[in-house]
């Protein structure tokens, strides 16, 4: 059905090839995998493919590809549209309308498809993502995980022949990530659907025996006809938990009583009393929209308690000036652009510490080695909006490492990682903890909690049900039947459960 024959792609500007010389052949109802480290040009396989890389960004090309018979970059981009269809890695950057039912509606309109029809697909997609109950909601008071969700329902909605995910699981929880995984599964076997899934989360498309490719620096490295995942996964973060020091303080740094939030009246966070010392490394954890981006917004301020004192430095919050916050925490957003100002990944890693004026020699090489380790250091006069999803999350956290705060909160700052470059991070914020800082969190990794944090909070409807020391909050889990956020290689020690 897919044809790819000697394809390699350059964006004007580029020095360097993204994709170089690919040769692939997709039949039609294949399952396929696309993995391979952040940057090597998964996503831009993906805009191929998919007709935009040719309608909607400039470069040249070598090569062909076909879809049954259709030369992609000759084509119309609404003709390839009705044949394929993309879940892009950011949501937001595919949504047309304001709210749920239109934004899923929107597409079908637009093909003329007869009023009851679309009633019907609008309510079978949502049913699918699970997420009926958001249909009246305005997308933008959607969480990230929400978001996704409505991404995939309004693009299966459309029923087209190949459906191409982008990382669609990113910002989803664990067991929403395998709901959808298992719907696309289903999918692919009842109607014959062409699926390209790419994924970091490698481990959960195992059971569906996949056809797997592996890329590097624009390349296909290895494809296999029938594999199972693991002999791909390259770099693998060590599977015993790290040993490292603790250092905690004796007075909290974040101090949270009696907080109630939500947004337009609507209450989100219930009786939240939380203390975050020195040296805690805090993993939150929970389902989409049970309040962990909320308890984050609000500890730096970006929200108004309907109820409640938070303090940092025994100092509420309401009565520190935000630029006096700003240099004691440091925040990564779920959505990496929302926080990219600056015209290249150098002003944009140094924009703070100038904006406070602290800049100086041993910032500058700071920055220049976090660039380097990081892999940005090549891009260091590329504008930001260039670089992939995982990249523009390696500069997202380095650009607020550069003006080292103590206190570092942190939404879903792993998305778009492979193994190598999640380790890297990872490193990073043991070395805010071993200075005394605070990391809080969010994440839907189960595997790096369990590695790496010291402790355990776990979000259900706007309440925090779990507050423990990391082994004992997995076993809390496991008892209360949560297993779909138990890690890899966890081992019950029977302290909790008998």
């Amino acid at each position: 059905m897919i044809s790819v024959s000697d394809f390699s792609y350059r964006f004007n500007g580029n020095e360097d090839y993204t994709l170089r010389n690919i040769n692939i052949k997709i039949d039609n109802g294949d399952f396929l995998v696309i993995t391979g480290p952040s940057g090597c040009g998964k996503s831009s396989f993906a805009l191929a493919i998919s007709g935009y890389l040719f309608n909607q960004f400039e470069g040249e090309f070598e090569g062909q590809i076909n879809i049954d018979d259709m030369n992609i970059s000759k084509a119309n981009i609404y003709d390839i549209a009705d044949k394929v269809g993309l879940v892009q890695q950011n949501p937001e950057a595919q949504f047309c309308t304001l709210t749920v039912i239109d934004e899923i509606a929107f597409g079908l309109e637009n093909r003329c498809i007869p009023p009851d029809e679309i009633k019907r697909r609008v309510d079978w997609s949502l049913e699918i993502v699970g997420a009926s109950h958001l249909i009246d909601r305005e997308i933008a008071s959607l969480s990230g995980g929400e978001k996704q969700k409505i991404a995939i329902a309004a693009m299966m909605a459309s029923k087209p022949e190949v459906i191409i995910f982008d990382e669609p699981t990113s910002n989803l929880d664990p067991t929403a990530t395998r709901e959808i995984f298992e719907v696309i599964s289903e999918l692919r076997r009842k109607s014959n659907t062409t699926v390209i899934v790419i994924e970091h989360k490698t481990t959960f498309l195992a059971s569906f025996q996949p056809r797997v490719v592996y890329m590097e620096k624009g390349s296909i490295l290895q494809s296999y006809a029938d594999t199972t995942i693991e002999p791909l996964q390259r770099d693998y973060i060590q599977q015993n938990r790290t040993s490292y020091y603790h250092y905690k303080s004796q007075d909290p740094i974040i101090k949270i009583n009696n907080l109630h939030a939500g947004y337009d009246g609507k209450k989100v966070l219930h009786d939240i009393n939380l203390n975050f010392f020195g040296g805690d490394f805090v993993s939150i954890m929970g389902d989409n929209g049970s309040g962990k981006s909320t308890l984050i917004r609000n500890i730096m301020g970006f929200v108004e308690p309907i109820q409640g004192i938070i303090e940092i430095n025994n100092k509420p919050i309401k009565d520190s000036p935000f630029h006096e916050r700003a240099l004691t925490i440091g925040l990564v957003f779920q959505n990496p652009e929302h926080q990219l100002f600056a015209n290249s990944v150098w002003d944009e890693a140094v924009f703070a510490p100038k904006n406070f004026d602290i800049f100086n020699d041993k910032v500058t090489e700071m920055t220049e080695d976090l660039l380097q380790k990081a892999g940005l250091k090549k891009y260091k006069n590329r504008h930001p909006y260039r670089l992939s999803y995982g990249e523009k999350r390696r500069l997202n956290l380095i650009s607020v490492l550069t003006y080292t705060p103590n206190c570092l909160l942190l939404d879903e700052v792993l998305i778009g990682q492979d193994n190598k470059n999640a380790s890297f991070l990872i490193e990073l914020l043991l070395s805010t903890v071993k200075d005394g800082g605070v990391v809080l969190m969010v994440n839907h990794n189960p595997d790096i909690s369990y590695q790496f944090a010291n402790r355990l909070l776990f979000f259900e409807k706007g309440k925090v049900t779990i507050d423990a020391p990391i082994q004992e909050a997995f076993e809390l889990l496991e008892r209360n039947g949560n297993s779909n956020y138990l890690p890899t290689y966890y081992r019950p020690t029977q302290s909790i459960i008998q």
